[in-house]
Protein backbone atom coordinates (compact mmCIF):
# COMPACT_ATOMS: atom_id res chain seq x y z
CA UNK A 1 0.00 0.00 0.00
CA UNK A 2 1.43 3.38 -1.25
CA UNK A 3 1.17 6.57 0.77
CA UNK A 4 0.02 10.10 -0.84
CA UNK A 5 1.10 12.91 0.70
CA UNK A 6 -1.56 15.14 1.75
CA UNK A 7 -1.95 19.01 1.01
CA UNK A 8 -0.70 21.02 4.02
CA UNK A 9 -3.45 22.67 5.99
CA UNK A 10 -1.72 26.16 5.84
CA UNK A 11 -1.02 25.57 2.47
CA UNK A 12 -4.84 26.36 2.17
CA UNK A 13 -4.16 30.07 3.38
CA UNK A 14 -1.63 30.92 1.08
CA UNK A 15 -0.31 30.52 -2.43
CA UNK A 16 1.57 27.21 -2.21
CA UNK A 17 1.14 26.36 -6.05
CA UNK A 18 0.91 22.26 -5.02
CA UNK A 19 4.00 22.50 -3.61
CA UNK A 20 4.13 19.93 -0.16
CA UNK A 21 5.77 18.75 2.62
CA UNK A 22 8.62 16.26 1.41
CA UNK A 23 9.71 13.29 3.57
CA UNK A 24 13.00 11.21 2.79
CA UNK A 25 16.46 10.28 4.82
CA UNK A 26 19.67 11.99 5.28
CA UNK A 27 22.02 9.19 4.64
CA UNK A 28 26.14 10.16 6.00
CA UNK A 29 29.15 8.46 5.48
CA UNK A 30 28.16 6.21 7.94
CA UNK A 31 25.19 4.72 6.14
CA UNK A 32 23.34 5.80 9.50
CA UNK A 33 19.90 6.49 8.02
CA UNK A 34 17.81 9.25 9.74
CA UNK A 35 14.22 10.54 8.99
CA UNK A 36 13.87 14.21 7.97
CA UNK A 37 11.22 16.45 6.02
CA UNK A 38 11.71 18.86 4.12
CA UNK A 39 9.04 22.11 4.29
CA UNK A 40 8.36 24.28 1.23
CA UNK A 41 9.97 27.53 0.87
CA UNK A 42 6.92 30.01 2.23
CA UNK A 43 7.50 34.38 2.47
CA UNK A 44 5.17 36.73 3.17
CA UNK A 45 4.32 39.32 0.66
CA UNK A 46 2.54 41.66 -0.56
CA UNK A 47 1.45 41.77 -4.41
CA UNK A 48 -0.55 45.22 -6.09
CA UNK A 49 -4.01 43.90 -7.23
CA UNK A 50 -4.79 45.94 -10.30
CA UNK A 51 -7.87 45.60 -10.18
CA UNK A 52 -8.60 45.91 -6.48
CA UNK A 53 -6.37 48.79 -6.32
CA UNK A 54 -4.33 48.02 -3.52
CA UNK A 55 -2.15 45.87 -1.83
CA UNK A 56 -2.85 42.04 -0.71
CA UNK A 57 -0.91 40.25 1.51
CA UNK A 58 -0.25 36.66 1.57
CA UNK A 59 1.91 33.70 2.60
CA UNK A 60 3.21 32.34 -1.05
CA UNK A 61 6.08 29.58 -1.97
CA UNK A 62 8.84 30.82 -3.75
CA UNK A 63 7.48 28.80 -6.62
CA UNK A 64 4.09 30.85 -6.78
CA UNK A 65 6.10 33.75 -6.30
CA UNK A 66 8.26 32.97 -9.61
CA UNK A 67 5.18 32.48 -11.62
CA UNK A 68 3.47 35.33 -10.45
CA UNK A 69 6.55 37.68 -11.51
CA UNK A 70 6.95 35.59 -14.70
CA UNK A 71 3.30 36.92 -15.17
CA UNK A 72 4.12 40.15 -13.87
CA UNK A 73 7.34 40.85 -16.18
CA UNK A 74 5.24 41.97 -19.04
CA UNK A 75 4.43 44.67 -17.35
CA UNK A 76 7.68 45.59 -15.72
CA UNK A 77 6.88 47.31 -12.44
CA UNK A 78 5.64 46.42 -9.03
CA UNK A 79 4.22 49.33 -8.15
CA UNK A 80 1.13 50.72 -9.49
CA UNK A 81 1.90 52.43 -13.11
CA UNK A 82 0.26 55.50 -13.73
CA UNK A 83 -1.25 53.92 -17.09
CA UNK A 84 -3.53 51.64 -15.96
CA UNK A 85 -4.57 50.28 -19.45
CA UNK A 86 -0.81 49.08 -19.70
CA UNK A 87 -1.51 46.41 -17.46
CA UNK A 88 -1.23 42.77 -17.82
CA UNK A 89 -0.76 40.29 -15.22
CA UNK A 90 0.94 40.22 -11.88
CA UNK A 91 -1.47 39.07 -8.92
CA UNK A 92 -4.68 39.45 -10.70
CA UNK A 93 -3.66 37.30 -13.57
CA UNK A 94 -2.55 34.12 -11.66
CA UNK A 95 -5.50 33.98 -9.39
CA UNK A 96 -7.59 34.41 -12.24
CA UNK A 97 -6.19 32.06 -14.81
CA UNK A 98 -4.85 28.94 -11.86
CA UNK A 99 -6.92 25.95 -11.37
CA UNK A 100 -8.89 26.16 -8.23
CA UNK A 101 -7.55 23.06 -6.58
CA UNK A 102 -4.22 24.56 -6.71
CA UNK A 103 -5.00 28.12 -5.46
CA UNK A 104 -6.58 26.84 -1.85
CA UNK A 105 -9.06 28.63 0.34
CA UNK A 106 -6.78 31.98 0.29
CA UNK A 107 -6.11 32.20 -3.67
CA UNK A 108 -9.51 31.49 -4.04
CA UNK A 109 -10.86 34.11 -1.44
CA UNK A 110 -8.51 36.79 -3.57
CA UNK A 111 -9.98 35.34 -6.82
CA UNK A 112 -13.95 35.88 -6.26
CA UNK A 113 -12.43 40.11 -4.74
CA UNK A 114 -10.75 40.44 -8.06
CA UNK A 115 -13.70 38.98 -9.84
CA UNK A 116 -16.18 40.66 -8.20
CA UNK A 117 -13.95 44.02 -8.44
CA UNK A 118 -13.86 43.23 -12.52
CA UNK A 119 -17.59 42.94 -12.88
CA UNK A 120 -18.39 45.97 -10.46
CA UNK A 121 -16.48 48.23 -12.90
CA UNK A 122 -17.33 47.10 -15.79
CA UNK A 123 -21.06 47.63 -14.80
CA UNK A 124 -19.85 51.33 -14.03
CA UNK A 125 -18.06 51.63 -17.47
CA UNK A 126 -21.33 50.34 -19.08
CA UNK A 127 -23.96 53.46 -18.62
CA UNK A 128 -27.65 53.16 -18.36
CA UNK A 129 -28.11 55.27 -21.68
CA UNK A 130 -25.98 52.78 -23.91
CA UNK A 131 -28.93 49.97 -24.43
CA UNK A 132 -26.60 48.23 -27.17
CA UNK A 133 -23.19 46.52 -26.50
CA UNK A 134 -21.57 45.04 -28.83
CA UNK A 135 -18.71 42.01 -27.88
CA UNK A 136 -15.12 43.07 -29.45
CA UNK A 137 -13.68 39.98 -30.80
CA UNK A 138 -10.16 39.18 -28.98
CA UNK A 139 -6.83 39.90 -31.00
CA UNK A 140 -6.30 36.11 -31.68
CA UNK A 141 -9.74 36.25 -33.46
CA UNK A 142 -8.94 39.60 -35.46
CA UNK A 143 -5.51 37.77 -36.33
CA UNK A 144 -7.50 34.57 -37.71
CA UNK A 145 -9.54 36.85 -39.83
CA UNK A 146 -6.61 39.15 -41.08
CA UNK A 147 -4.84 35.42 -42.16
CA UNK A 148 -7.88 33.79 -43.84
CA UNK A 149 -8.89 37.47 -45.45
CA UNK A 150 -4.81 37.73 -47.00
CA UNK A 151 -5.21 34.07 -48.07
CA UNK A 152 -8.39 34.72 -50.07
CA UNK A 153 -7.12 37.73 -52.12
CA UNK A 154 -3.55 35.87 -52.57
CA UNK A 155 -5.86 32.50 -53.55
CA UNK A 156 -4.27 30.29 -51.26
CA UNK A 157 -6.25 27.34 -48.87
CA UNK A 158 -6.19 28.13 -45.11
CA UNK A 159 -4.24 30.91 -43.58
CA UNK A 160 -1.81 32.60 -44.77
CA UNK A 161 1.61 33.09 -43.33
CA UNK A 162 2.96 36.10 -41.16
CA UNK A 163 4.68 37.65 -43.75
CA UNK A 164 2.08 37.29 -46.22
CA UNK A 165 -0.66 38.46 -44.13
CA UNK A 166 1.60 41.95 -43.61
CA UNK A 167 2.68 42.22 -47.03
CA UNK A 168 -1.05 42.30 -47.84
CA UNK A 169 -2.27 44.43 -44.99
CA UNK A 170 0.27 47.36 -46.16
CA UNK A 171 -0.71 46.48 -50.19
CA UNK A 172 -4.28 47.55 -48.63
CA UNK A 173 -3.66 50.45 -46.88
CA UNK A 174 -1.48 52.11 -49.71
CA UNK A 175 -4.56 51.47 -51.58
CA UNK A 176 -6.77 52.85 -49.29
CA UNK A 177 -4.60 56.03 -48.83
CA UNK A 178 -3.95 56.39 -52.20
CA UNK A 179 -8.45 56.23 -53.00
CA UNK A 180 -9.43 58.29 -49.88
CA UNK A 181 -8.08 61.81 -51.46
CA UNK A 182 -9.95 60.62 -54.48
CA UNK A 183 -13.57 59.86 -52.67
CA UNK A 184 -13.38 63.02 -50.61
CA UNK A 185 -13.20 65.30 -54.16
CA UNK A 186 -15.75 63.60 -55.12
CA UNK A 187 -18.20 63.99 -51.97
CA UNK A 188 -16.93 67.82 -51.53
CA UNK A 189 -17.44 68.30 -54.84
Amino acid sequence: MSTVSQPLKRAQLGLFQNKIKQYGNNVPFSLHKTRRTWLPNVQRKRFFSETLQDYVQVKVTTAALKTIKKVASLRGTVAPPADMSLQKGGIDNYVTQTNAETLGWRGMQIRTMVRDAQEKSTQSESSPSTTTSKKTPSSSRIVRYARRMAARTLGFRGLASAEETLRFMKDRKFEQDRRLPQIISTSTG
